[in-house]
């Protein structure tokens, strides 16, 4: 009998929303600044992982490039507002 892998498509799809979720809940309860620092980081993490991961094992629908550098803009980008923009 085959093993069922333990990150399969539909559990990453619930997963990941959740995650985000969570971040959003802590950045109202907590720390905006904090949330969208880890939103900024999770997105340039996104884009190291579409840049080495073979197009066998990803669900492909635009080029490479171009996921990398979608991801990588919005990660600096939140990066950088998060950093400089005053949350109070």
């Amino acid at each position: 009998m085959a093993k069922t892998p333990a990150v399969t498509p539909l559990r990453l799809a619930i997963l990941a929303p959740a995650g985000g979720l969570v971040i959003v809940l802590f950045g109202v309860l907590v720390n905006a600044r904090a949330a969208v620092l880890v939103l900024g980081a999770f997105a340039i993490a996104g884009a190291v992982a579409r840049f080495v991961t073979p197009d066998v094992r990803a669900f492909v629908v635009r080029s490479r490039g171009v996921d990398v550098a979608v991801l990588g803009v919005l990660g600096a980008a939140l990066m950088l507002l998060g950093m400089t923009t005053p949350l109070t």
